[in-house]
């Protein structure tokens, strides 16, 4: 049985087949859905070793996201090219574990497939290059497509830990390096809900470091009610 707490991974791990790759295809919601489910997208976390654990989960939800492309693009290129030997298993290989490098230029990987295959004598290479082609797109169509559910939780959850951290950074019973490092927490999860990707560019603690160091302005103390004072009494 799979624990909640693998269900995104198990989701990822089962694509090893061109049907799963096509299912996910139609549902690629799913693991972002399955993430959030394990991640307890509502919990208010409280402590910043809190909020670094569920940063690290959410880049390696990322990096596992990108794994799985690379498989998905190795069984798509074996089925893309069964019956043409032009493009051999080490290339394919090749092919699949950089295919995220071809984002945006999937004419170049088209021209270096067409290259490989004209040396090895294809039939036809201009054919060859527009299957390899196609391959591509699809699979970094996926990639964005279950991306964008992955980096809309990111953002959910950073602009809900938002006012946490400067409730935080403002609290004056804390001691002035918890609110500081609370400041840098709250501008750094201003910074992830407006672009959500930054969240990949470092570790939360190498992202809070390179924040300028800052005090908040505790919020104003309040004035004692009529009540208070008759407790006081």
């Amino acid at each position: 049985m799979i624990s909640a707490m693998s269900a995104a991974q198990h989701l990822l791990d089962q694509i090893q087949s061109l049907a799963r790759i096509e299912a996910l295809e139609a549902e690629p919601a799913a693991y972002a859905e399955r993430l959030a489910s394990e991640l307890g997208a509502g919990a208010m976390l409280d402590t910043l070793d809190a909020l670094d654990a569920r940063d690290a989960r959410l880049r390696h939800a990322l990096a596992q996201l990108d794994a799985m492309i690379e498989r998905a693009a190795r069984i798509r290129f074996d089925h893309a090219l069964a019956d043409d030997a032009s493009i051999a298993a080490p290339t394919r290989k090749v092919f699949a574990t950089t295919i995220i490098g071809y984002i945006a230029r999937v004419e170049l990987l088209e021209a270096r497939a067409r290259d490989v295959a004209a040396r090895a004598y294809a039939g036809d290479p201009d054919g060859v290059a527009a299957r390899v082609g196609d391959v591509a797109r699809s699979v970094l169509a996926l990639r964005v497509a279950m991306q964008a559910g992955v980096l809309a939780l990111v953002r959910d959850l950073a602009e809900a830990a938002a006012p946490i951290a400067d409730r935080h950074a403002r609290d004056r019973t804390l001691d002035e390096p918890t609110r500081r490092r609370w400041s840098a927490a709250r501008r750094d999860l201003e910074a992830i809900a407006s672009q959500p990707e930054r969240i990949t560019s470092a570790p939360m603690e190498a992202r809070l470091a390179a924040w300028p160091e800052q005090l908040d302005e505790p919020d104003p103390e309040r004035e004692p009610t009529f009540a208070d004072m008759i407790e006081l009494d």
